[in-house]
């Protein structure tokens, strides 16, 4: 086999109060994948980046691009001796909390497991694909990765070494509203140190969202995720009209509101018949559009996904 081509989800990482640590995958949007292997002569051969589609440009230098640098490591990591050429067909928003560079890392190392026969397990691609991260946040990190490889909810237990414990997710109705973030990580603003009772609350939350998850209850799940203390209040201020957004959702039907992964974007959980409403008022302009240009916002109505990086026949 010379040629893959793979579909990867887009992914809500921290996912409330879970920060580094809770990711849930997403039935759509995704990115494709065009991977093609390349023979080396004896050696490791060139990796090649290629963007088609996306209307943002990225970086194709290898060590640049999250699937590049992903490729890199896997070659390092396996020792084979070959190159590949990465087809990137982008569908999903860049730099906007949806976990677009993950997509890429996983595709790689996932597509070259596969045309190389390397074997590799699935904390193992995990790991390669969580180093390709690096190119896009600064940091390896494993919650949109593991997302996007194994689909479902994912804990992120321990990063050294990586524990991983995936449920299946119930079916749950999701709105988003995207929007670029203006930094390029916020990660460094987020603080190291909690007061005891804060500690103690987000503790409660975070078991009440994997409670609610096991459960498969949407309201409480909802409930869960519409509190965290660590990522929310400094991501959420980086996005002018957050706090009035998150009380008209609410009142709209959403059972629970949140900044989806680094930020931007934001997502509402919500039942079924009241995703329509939710989506309507998540469509309004906010003071942070200003910034695009008077563009209006991208909402996505989606649900969660119990699928991964999957094979498919055609981009």
């Amino acid at each position: 086999m010379n040629e893959i081509l793979l579909r990867a989800p887009a992914t809500i990482a921290n996912f409330g109060p879970g920060f580094d640590v809770f990711a849930l995958a997403l039935a759509g949007p995704h990115d494709s994948f065009r991977i093609t292997r390349r023979e080396a002569g004896g050696g490791v051969g060139r990796i090649i980046v290629k963007i088609t589609d996306g209307g943002d440009p990225l970086p194709t230098e290898p060590e640049k691009n999250t699937a590049g640098l992903a490729a890199i490591h896997f070659f390092q990591e396996t020792g084979v001796r070959g190159g590949v050429e990465i087809e990137i067909i982008k569908k999903m928003p860049i730099a906007s909390g949806l976990g677009s560079s993950a997509a890429s890392a996983v595709a790689a190392v996932f597509g070259l497991n596969q045309l190389y026969g390397t074997g590799l397990g699935d904390t193992e691609i995990i790991e390669i694909a969580s180093c390709g991260e690096v190119a896009s946040g600064g940091t390896p990190h494993a919650d949109n990765v593991t997302a996007c490889c194994l689909g479902g909810f994912v804990i992120i237990r321990s990063r050294h070494p990586l524990r991983i414990d995936r449920l299946d997710a119930p079916e749950i109705p999701i709105v988003v509203r995207v929007r670029r973030k203006s930094l390029t990580t916020s990660r460094g603003l987020i603080p190291d140190h909690l007061p005891l009772a804060r500690v103690k609350e987000q503790m409660a939350w975070c078991a009440a969202v994997v409670h609610a998850m096991a459960t498969r209850d949407l309201s409480r799940i909802g409930e869960a995720i519409n509190r965290d203390h660590i990522s929310e209040p400094v991501r959420s201020s980086y996005i002018g009209g957050y706090a009035g957004l998150k009380a008209r959702a609410l009142e709209a039907g959403a059972l629970g509101f949140n900044v989806s992964g680094g930020g931007s974007s934001v997502f509402a959980i919500c039942p079924p018949e009241k995703v329509r409403w939710v989506s309507e008022v998540m469509n309004a302009p906010l003071e942070s559009d200003a910034a695009a240009e008077g563009a209006p916002p991208l909402v996505i109505v989606t649900k969660s996904s119990n699928v991964g990086v999957e094979r498919i026949m055609g981009c």
